[in-house]
């Protein structure tokens, strides 16, 4: 018994090749990390609104005629011109000034009889008219449109008539009438339909078509080749008071989008969802502070080490050495992750260790605090422990990085590009991406975890 006991250690001690076990790893995935915090894109909106206040001026009705007949009393018809209107944008509202002039005919008949079933005046009607044959009387009226937007991103607009002024008033001096009130009175009549037309082609703005298609737009997947997908995520939305502008006739407003975006370098298919409610917001900075998650696979980061790892050569003495020609990634264990080592020289195989990576001031993954693997350790022990020696640890720290740098900066270059784009016609999205650093770092069954900070610049506007 002895004798084979011996017989088994001198070949394991000749072996040149060290192979050890899988070891175990922990069962942790990404749906186990606390998720992060929301964050709030801001997005300062312009609408402009000269076209849709030059179609409202086409297509409202210039000219207006009304007339009253009766046997008895004053009977009267006429006719009313308007200019083009003159629109002036204050804060929330959209004021403007009609010109316009008036012709008005007008009989009186003092009484009335019924003459074979007809109702005859008993005396010649008496004629009188302002505006025929001289030149027509004046009127300058002023509107106000209040507008907002809805919780279902319409534009609503309330057009009330302020103010009304015969600039040159009609007095009937031949039977002592003033026709003021009722000028008045059948011009404010006719022009009741002129406010809904208002408020129609004013309501007719593409805000809602615009929510709908910026909404829908965020949410598709940007490729930052070659290293993954950004997803913004976007759940909620909503936008502040409108402020107007009568030097560019421009609706200005901000436009809130709560999203929880983040970067994963296999694609994920996401269903869309349906532009929500407007949540009214009072927001008034511009910048965005927005915290990414970024995924990181295994295999993608195995990927990138088998393309860029170089072979690293270790002399523990003259006779000794190990050529380290592999490092992969395998999975967490007990808050650390493991490592496996591919190596060559004075003997070849492969080792797990254990080790805690971390990101340092200069954007690269690195590790630190290797260990070897239980039973990883435990073969050394019988087989080679010489490859104990702290020597080929600290090599391995020193030597191991993964520059994430460079992928940081293709997303942000990506997502800039993404979001200075033309997302319909008419409808510009711009913007851009700063100050990217690092929050936290988790490791789960399949990928490394980054939780990142970053500033963004954004602005909407619909022409």
């Amino acid at each position: 018994m002895r004798w084979a006991y011996c017989s088994l250690l001198l070949v394991l001690f000749a072996c040149k090749t060290i192979e050890t076990a899988n070891p175990k790893t922990d069962e942790l995935t990404i749906n186990d990390l606390d998720i992060i915090a929301p964050s709030s894109i801001i997005i300062p909106t312009e609408i402009a609104l000269k076209s849709y206040l030059n179609e409202a001026e086409k297509s409202l009705q210039t000219k207006f005629h009304g007339e009253e007949k009766q046997c008895e009393g004053i009977s009267y018809t006429y006719d009313f011109f308007r200019e083009p209107l003159d629109f002036e944008l204050k804060k929330d509202e959209i004021q403007y000034t009609i010109n316009g002039e008036f012709a008005l005919q007008l009989s009186y008949c003092p009484d009335c009889h019924g003459v074979f079933g007809k109702e005859m005046c008993v005396i010649p009607r008496v004629w009188a008219s302002c505006g025929i044959g001289e030149p027509k009387r004046r009127v300058q009226l002023s509107y106000s449109s209040k507008i907002d937007i809805d919780q279902a991103f319409n534009l609503q607009s309330t057009t009330k008539l302020k103010s009304f002024k015969l600039v040159d008033p009609c007095q009937i001096t031949v039977f002592k009438y003033n026709a003021t009130p009722t000028i008045e009175k059948e011009v404010r009549k006719a022009l009741v339909n002129l406010e809904k037309d208002i408020d129609k082609q004013l309501g007719s703005t593409p805000i809602r078509t615009t929510m709908k298609e910026v909404w829908r737009t965020l949410q598709d997947p940007v490729l930052v080749a070659p290293y993954g997908y950004f997803y913004l995520q976007p759940s909620g939305i909503g936008i502040s008071d409108l402020s107007l502008n009568n030097a560019d006739q421009k609706a200005f407003f901000t436009t809130i989008i709560v999203a929880q975006p983040f970067f994963e370098t296999n694609k994920s298919f996401k269903p869309l969802l349906p532009l929500p409610k407007n949540n009214h917001t009072t927001y008034k900075q511009n910048k965005s502070d927005i915290r990414l998650r970024t995924i990181a696979s295994y295999d993608s980061i195995n990927n990138y080490l088998a393309q860029n790892f170089d072979t690293q050569k270790i002399y523990l003495t003259q006779r000794k050495h190990l050529d380290i020609n592999r490092i992969k990634f395998i999975g967490p264990q007990e808050n650390r992750m493991v490592l496996e080592i591919g190596f060559s020289g004075t003997k070849k195989g492969k080792l797990y260790l254990t080790v805690l990576p971390y990101v340092d001031a200069s954007q690269q993954l690195r590790i630190k605090e290797v260990e070897y693997e239980v039973q990883s350790k435990s073969i050394l022990l019988h087989t080679a422990k010489w490859l104990l020696d702290d020597k080929i640890k600290q090599q391995i720290e020193q030597e191991f990085y993964y520059d994430v740098g460079p992928m940081l900066e293709e997303v942000r270059e990506s997502v800039e590009q993404s979001v200075n784009t033309e997302l319909a016609p008419g409808v510009f999205l711009s913007g851009s991406i700063s100050n990217i650093s690092f929050d936290q770092l988790f490791l789960v069954s399949d990928a490394v975890v980054l939780d990142i900070s970053l500033s963004a610049l954004l602005q909407l506007k619909v022409k």
